[in-house]
């Protein structure tokens, strides 16, 4: 990677290395799609449906070698969304049986968002997890996920994906 603080960044070539998992996983009827656009953003779009007691779509991507984000305070995105909010969910190592994440809204222009690691929640299956707060280390899975409650179509682009460490 080019910039030493980039977990990712979205290429022309990121189409299969993310992979969707929507709520069918459950019974859910949500329907969330990835491509790359022709100047290399991950586009992330689809239905969030609240049928069967769904309600969620995400891509996620397991890292090559688990990034070492010992020392930095924050996760950042660079983004494109639609008004809507997304959550970023990490995951420290394979087994692990739940992931911290984040919620943030998007403002529907090119921003980059910071997600501090205090303000992240342990969860699994959505419900909280009592375990110490997430504070660097390893990071095993990258998540971004719609699950507002509400049914809506949605469409985020992604740039990259880094920490920080302010």
């Amino acid at each position: 990677m080019q910039n030493s603080n980039r977990l990712y960044d979205f290429t022309p070539d990121s189409t299969d290395e993310w992979e969707v998992e929507d709520d069918v996983v459950m019974g859910g009827q949500s329907e969330g799609h990835f491509t790359v656009t022709d100047d290399g953003h991950g586009r992330f779009y689809g239905h969030v449906s609240l049928a069967n007691d769904g309600g969620f779509s995400s891509i996620e991507r397991v890292l090559e070698g688990d990034a070492d984000v010992s020392g930095e305070k924050a996760f950042t995105v660079r983004l494109k969304g639609d008004g809507k909010s997304y959550t970023l969910r990490v995951q420290s190592k394979r087994d692990q049986e739940f992931m911290h994440e984040a919620t943030f809204p998007t403002s529907g222009e090119w921003q980059t968002v910071t997600i501090p690691f205090g303000i992240m929640e342990a969860k699994h299956h959505g419900e909280p997890v009592d375990v110490p707060e997430f504070d660097g280390g390893p990071v095993h899975k990258l998540q971004f996920m719609i699950g507002n409650g509400k049914e809506q179509d949605f469409v985020v682009l992604l740039d990259w994906i880094g920490v920080a460490s302010r």
